[in-house]
């Protein structure tokens, strides 16, 4: 059988093409890794903002079970919501912050594996609310106004991004949005250092001095039985101290790693990015143990 030269050609295009695709998949193995990091480190995130409301509710609903001659669980369930809404409303901004910063690992994740990515939340009027986000005890806005636009170009970016670009072209895109995602990750390490260790520290300074008030009491049992209870309470919200320390040294190596990437994008095989890459990964994972014990 005579095979016509344009066959030949044909076949060897093929070939050659295949092999480009292999090689490019091969290439976004950092990327891959460093996305599923990122999203860890996101979920890292999540408990915190659940604390924060639950230290404010529990603070206030123990001193009025401690306190109260008439306790009225229902009352002061209800009070305690009325005192911490403004932080259940300050935590749903952060955590689309915080979603924001999944999306950008889940999108880096579905281009590498050239996939079409999968869109998990709008972000429209993200970065209105976030500008009335405050830090604890002050004024001052967690997120400067100078540093909205990035957050909102890149909330923008992820929402229209496309087939159309070619998948290397769309991942170097994302990456050149550092500065928004470093300032998307120092809002959260600033709102985990300032607002939910503020309100841990409130926590474990009422817990104390609802304990030294109970060596007044007569009921000796009961007592040393509620002692006990805020010790415990207390260890509880020392581990959740060191998870704010944590969380602030993972999102420094992420944000290390971040640059990197973005540096190296082309040669993901070099040994500093790997060892980037490495140290990242070792925060994450020492960062979720200790979520998973202090919560």
């Amino acid at each position: 059988m005579r095979v016509s030269v344009n066959s030949h050609k044909l076949a060897l295009a093929l070939v050659l093409v295949s092999l480009v695709l292999l090689n490019g998949c091969a290439n976004l193995a950092a990327v891959r890794t460093f996305a599923d990091d990122t999203k860890k480190l996101s979920a890292a995130f999540d408990p915190m903002l659940a604390g924060a409301s639950a230290s404010c509710t529990e603070k206030y609903i123990r001193k009025k079970l401690i306190t109260s001659t008439h306790f009225d669980p229902a009352a002061v369930e209800e009070a305690a919501a009325e005192l911490c809404g403004p932080i259940e409303a300050d935590n749903q901004v952060v955590a689309q912050l915080n979603l924001l910063l999944e999306q950008y690992a889940d999108t880096l994740a579905a281009l590498a594996d050239d996939k079409l990515p999968s869109y998990k939340a709008e972000f429209d009027g993200l970065t209105t609310s976030l500008g009335k986000v405050r830090k604890a005890g002050s004024q001052e806005s967690l997120v400067s106004p100078d540093k909205l636009g990035a957050v909102g170009a890149l909330s923008e970016f992820l929402s229209r991004i496309a087939t159309q670009h070619l998948q290397k072209e769309a991942i170097r895109d994302l990456l050149n949005h550092e500065a928004a995602i470093q300032t998307v990750t120092n809002a959260l390490k600033e709102y985990a250092t300032l607002n939910y260790r503020a309100w841990l520290r409130d926590e474990r300074r009422e817990n104390e001095a609802l304990y030294r008030s109970l060596d007044r009491s007569n009921e000796t049992l009961a007592a040393n039985y509620l002692k006990t209870v805020l010790l415990n309470e207390n260890r509880k919200i020392a581990e959740r101290e060191k998870t704010i320390d944590g969380f602030v040294t993972a999102v420094d190596q992420f944000q290390k790693a971040n640059a990197e990437i973005r540096r190296k994008f082309e040669h993901q095989d070099d040994k500093e990015l790997i060892a980037e890459l490495a140290s990242f990964a070792k925060e994450v994972s020492r960062l979720r143990q200790q979520i998973h014990g202090a919560f």
